[in-house]
């Protein structure tokens, strides 16, 4: 039994939200929705547990293990606590909406996991995050990467970078390498560590054409400015059509970004290899000077919906509406506070009442109250004169 001196600590990594920052915190996600809905974006409130089988349609190894699981006393099945949004809103634009063209759904919502996301993150992010559903081109994928980018600045993000990768990439030469399984995972891990002596290691164990070695020994350099692309073309030796395919969606997401936000820093990684496992195509990332981990991660994930007998393109992001506001460099005006004194008059009540009713905040003491107005936090405080009750500053 936990002692009762200790029963006010909360487990490791799940955290509350406290005045005046939980307002705070209540208006970035009221804006940033609001921001969605401007763009079309449907919100959609997803139930905080389902059954394991359908949140685990996103094939995120690190997703499954950071999932909370319980059986249904009901059903008997397994249930998890959901973990992510996406595999939700996936299943009710494939089974719930059934829509023909483009689906935009839209979420802010708390989630649990049984691990932090990186060092610096939280076991109960709460998630916002805007997903599109049913269109394949890279007209999508940068309406979403836009949405995202006007959401860092309505959180008061300034000066973000903006990471762009492509999952094909990778995964073309990784597949054209056909090492048995226990290499290629070593290979991958070596890749994802931009880890040059265990690359070269394993391209020495195993007789792969010169060209493919030199393609796999040149990605993790291929990361930097827009250059990259053109160093890209001429480098990778022998590329297939998808990966030039990959390469070419790459050059024109980037030519219409600059066009849309010519001051936008872009950072270019080839051998980016997060959502390696499920993401389909562009994949990007927001970093902010100062913080070690992306603030926003996002990508396309085509396929998504095929277990409920609707497979749809999608592209989408999401981020932790916390670590947004942490990082801010927004000013949130606090409003006045203002006092009323312990008074059952029918005067004063109205003149509480019309305050409140115009957004004002008001405080109003009980007989025998011992607090001040200033002890309440208030800067104003109602005062009588010959004509009724005025607000005054303290």
């Amino acid at each position: 039994m936990t002692p009762k001196s200790n029963r006010w600590q909360l487990p490791d990594g799940v955290d509350e939200v406290l005045p005046p920052r939980a307002l705070q915190l209540e208006t970035l996600r009221r804006e940033i929705l609001d921001l969605y809905g401007s763009w079309g974006y449907g919100l959609v409130n997803t139930p905080l547990i389902e059954f394991l089988d359908s949140l685990h349609i996103v094939p995120s190894h690190e997703l499954q293990l950071s999932t909370f699981t319980l059986v249904d006393q009901l059903s008997g099945r397994a249930m998890g606590v959901r973990s992510d949004i996406t595999s939700q809103a996936a299943r009710i634009d494939a089974h719930v909406l059934q829509q023909t063209g483009p689906t935009r759904l839209c979420y802010a919502d708390t989630v649990l996991r049984t691990l932090p996301t990186g060092q610096l993150g939280s076991r109960s992010p709460r998630l916002v995050g805007a997903e599109l559903y049913g269109h394949s081109g890279v007209e999508s994928d940068l309406e979403v990467i836009s949405l995202l980018l006007h959401t860092l600045a309505i959180a008061g993000i300034e000066q973000p970078l903006l990471a762009l990768g492509h999952s094909n990439i990778c995964r073309e030469l990784l597949q054209a390498a056909n090492l048995p399984a226990p290499a290629a995972a070593e290979l991958f891990e070596a890749l994802q560590n931009k880890a040059t002596t265990d690359i070269e290691r394993l391209l020495q164990q195993y007789p792969l054409s010169a060209e493919l070695a030199a393609s796999l020994r040149l990605l993790p350099k291929l990361h930097g400015d827009l250059a990259v692309l053109t160093q890209a073309r001429t480098l990778l030796r022998g590329a297939t059509d998808t990966l030039l395919a990959a390469l070419d969606q790459l050059d024109t997401l980037v030519a219409a970004l600059q066009l849309r936000f010519p001051q936008q820093q872009i950072y270019l990684d080839l051998c980016e290899l997060r959502g390696y496992d499920y993401h389909t195509g562009v994949i990007f990332s927001a970093y902010v000077e100062g913080h070690g981990e992306a603030i926003a991660n996002g990508g396309r994930y085509d396929g998504i919906g095929a277990a409920f007998g609707r497979a749809r393109p999608a592209t989408g992001f999401d981020a932790d509406l916390m670590t947004l506001l942490t990082l801010s460099k927004r000013n949130f005006a606090q409003s006045d506070l203002i006092y009323a004194p312990a008074d059952n008059s029918a005067e004063l009540a109205s003149s509480i009442s019309a305050l409140r009713r115009n957004g004002k905040r008001v405080i109003q003491a009980f007989a025998g109250q011992s607090d001040t107005a200033a002890s309440l936090g208030c800067n104003q405080r109602l005062q009588q004169d010959g004509t009724g009750w005025k607000v005054v500053d303290l």
